[in-house]
């Protein structure tokens, strides 16, 4: 794979993830599940802007971005949702990590991925973190939480 090819990856990716966390965080907030919603919604915001700044980079490099979006399902169960969140982040890390080395000779874009992977370490924590306290509250208390 490219370096371009990886960057163009990235913005179809995060465009999509943030199409479904938004429409996860507006069904969380239909059922009254406030908390979660909100933190799902950041979490989609912070993904489009991630895709902007990949598109950014794109256009210093002399490449006009491709407008693209990778598809993703859309959960109504919360645990299915965090579980899918917490697989696509393991599977993600790597890769990106791995991707680090495309851009030995291209700092800016190296940082910019760098930035990325500290973001998606923490959103891997923080779903991790969710699952284990569903398993060891139950999950009716769990959503009690997520109320407001």
């Amino acid at each position: 794979m490219t370096k371009i090819e990886f960057l163009q990856m990235l913005a179809k990716g995060w465009f999509g993830n943030s199409q479904q966390h938004s429409i996860q965080a507006q069904l969380l907030k239909e059922r009254g599940y406030g908390k979660l919603a909100d933190k799902i919604m950041a979490e989609s915001d912070e993904e489009w802007e991630e895709a902007k700044k990949v598109n950014a980079r794109l256009i210093e490099l002399g490449v006009t971005p491709k407008v693209e979006i990778e598809e993703y399902p859309v959960f109504t169960d919360v645990k299915e949702m965090l579980e899918y969140d917490c697989k696509d982040s393991y599977n993600a890390l790597p890769e990106m990590s791995k991707a680090l080395a495309l851009f030995d000779d291209d700092y800016v874009t190296k940082h910019m991925i760098q930035e990325f992977i500290v973001d998606e370490q923490e959103h891997y924590n923080w779903v991790r973190q969710h699952l284990s306290l569903m398993e060891e509250i139950g999950m009716e208390n769990y959503l009690i939480e997520q109320l407001g």
